[in-house]
């Protein structure tokens, strides 16, 4: 019964990957720093220290364009109503 060998550890290659993840992290955080303070259809303000606020609005994050889309429930509501308009029609 032979042991079986051990790999030889690439740490280049971690060492790579690990920047790559960092960076990844840091553009995301960066995103999450810059959360508007408003509503993008209506404008009401958006208070970052509300839990509830934080649970109910929707966020969408486009990661391409760097761009954060904040709504408020009710202007959500009313974008999905047209969204199922657009989808039945």
């Amino acid at each position: 019964m032979s042991r079986p060998k051990i790999r030889k550890v690439d740490t280049a290659k971690r060492k790579k990957e690990r920047k790559r993840t960092q960076q990844v992290l840091e553009q995301r955080t960066s995103l999450f720093l810059n959360t508007p303070e408003k509503c993008c259809l209506c404008e009401a303000a958006f208070d970052k220290k509300s839990k509830k606020m934080a649970q109910t609005w929707h966020i969408v994050v486009y990661e391409d364009r760097k761009v954060m889309r904040l709504t408020c429930p009710d202007c959500q509501k009313k974008v999905d109503n047209a969204m199922e308009k657009i989808n039945a029609d």
